[in-house]
């Protein structure tokens, strides 16, 4: 604390032990608006100015950006993030993962140039989500999932809202998601709407009580007589007449073409080092994500009575099976190791298991199926140790046979007359029944 100078007295006044201090004043700033926190801070004011009608240069506590350097310095904020204290951090977890997960789907201009952040925004998430693991101080439940990040998923996250041109810093742009408008939090009624429509609830995190909506008339009717034909169109990926795969010289996709749960699959793909094996650490945090992101896509695409096979691209269940592939092969290398991680092998096995267990509910049965038979395979390929095998295997299949269509989908016919069909076709069930032969 620094000493004000003492002005001159009339009469003079003697000090005592010269102006010693006899006590010291300290100041601590408590808010829910202001971050607190500089990195946080300066995070928070560069998507602002990409989301609002801004000036350049803007003023980012005492550094000034011009829009030519908006672009690499919103990329080292985003990088920063981690570095952020665990306590601010935990107060705008909400707000810095959904801003986070805009970033990654929403294509900016900046400058005139296309800028895309979506490597970088997951990676941020990656590192979010260990450090949040890694605190002695933050509650794990008794499966060892970080509570808050459980919640996030369950009770918070939704699909980003896109706007329908890409927006162009320092120009008018459409309002995006009010949420994303302000560093506080919004009303209760806001909230609890918010809430209403993102209830989408997976089975992923037994721990989590919720109110399970009406049965999937779909999933209701599995084993009856078939409905009536249905017509239904396959949604196009990309505006009408551009191809499935665009080439390197059109015009990047669409903002609001571009979906969330493809993205996140592609980035769990592609990632390599460190981040892979964080991303397959926490795997159910991951697979939460990917599994909400998808129901609530079939949701808001109005996809719940077209037939599953057309409900996903062909390029993003490409992606589903390499997920599942490295995963298997992940719990596998875990048990061969001189020095065994078995607990770690278990907690992925689980993970993995309850999202093949959801993906029953939401993608083609046979595709899943085909997923379960690869990753018995696999395993047993891999694994010498039998009873390690069929500890893991059993503990793989009691999961999946809580399904309660599990059992009716496996049951033999002798031929395809004598078997109910399905309402929504999925690929052939002999290949299911290949699974216990």
């Amino acid at each position: 604390m620094h000493s004000a100078k003492v002005p001159l007295q009339n009469p003079p006044i003697k000090w005592a032990e010269g102006h010693k201090g006899v006590f010291n004043i300290e100041v601590q700033a408590v808010s829910s608006v202001h971050t607190q926190d500089n990195h946080l801070e300066k995070f928070f004011t560069l998507c602002h100015s990409l989301e609002s009608q801004v000036t350049f240069p803007i003023r980012v506590l005492d550094q000034k950006i011009s829009e030519m350097a908006l672009e690499h310095e919103l990329k080292l904020s985003i990088i920063c993030l981690n570095s952020s204290r665990l306590e601010p951090l935990v107060l705008f977890l909400h707000l810095v993962l959904d801003k986070l997960f805009q970033l990654s789907v929403q294509p900016m201009v900046i400058a005139g140039q296309t800028a895309n952040f979506s490597q970088f925004a997951f990676e941020s998430v990656v590192a979010i989500a260990n450090s949040l693991h890694n605190s002695k101080d933050l509650s794990k439940d008794q499966h060892g999932r970080n509570c808050l990040l459980a919640s996030y998923v369950h009770y918070v996250f939704r699909l980003p809202e896109l706007q329908r041109d890409m927006p162009k810093s320092g120009a008018p742009t459409a309002l995006p998601d009010p949420r994303y408008h302000t560093y506080g939090r919004t009303s209760a009624a806001a909230v609890s709407s918010k809430l209403l429509q993102a209830r989408v609830m997976s089975s992923s995190n037994p721990d989590l009580a919720g109110t399970h909506s009406a049965a999937d008339e779909e999933v209701k009717n599995v084993m009856s007589s078939k409905m009536a034909d249905r017509n239904c169109s396959r949604m196009s990926y990309y505006c009408s007449g551009n191809s499935d795969v665009p080439s390197s010289t059109t015009a990047p996709r669409p903002a609001s073409k571009k979906h969330f749960h493809e993205e996140l699959a592609l980035q769990m793909v592609v990632s390599t080092g460190m981040v892979r094996e964080t991303v397959f650490k926490y795997a159910w945090f991951f697979f939460e994500l990917l599994v909400k992101s998808m129901a609530q896509h079939v949701h808001n695409m109005d996809k719940r009575d077209s037939f599953r096979r057309t409900r996903f691209s062909d390029r993003f269940m490409d992606d589903i099976t390499t997920i599942v592939n490295v995963v298997t092969s992940e719990i596998a290398a875990l048990l061969v190791k001189p020095q065994k991680e078995n607990e770690q092998a278990e907690k992925m096995n689980i993970s993995l298991a309850f999202f093949l267990y959801d993906l029953l509910s939401l993608m083609d049965r046979g595709f899943v199926f085909n997923l379960i038979r690869h990753y018995c395979n696999q395993l047993s390929t891999k694994l010498n140790n039998l009873p390690t095998l069929i500890s893991m295997r059993l503990e793989f299949l009691r999961i999946l046979c809580s399904h309660e269509h599990y059992l009716n989908l496996n049951l033999f016919f002798m031929n395809a007359d004598t078997a109910p069909t399905s309402p929504c076709p999925s690929i052939s069930s002999q290949v299911i029944n290949e699974l216990f032969n």
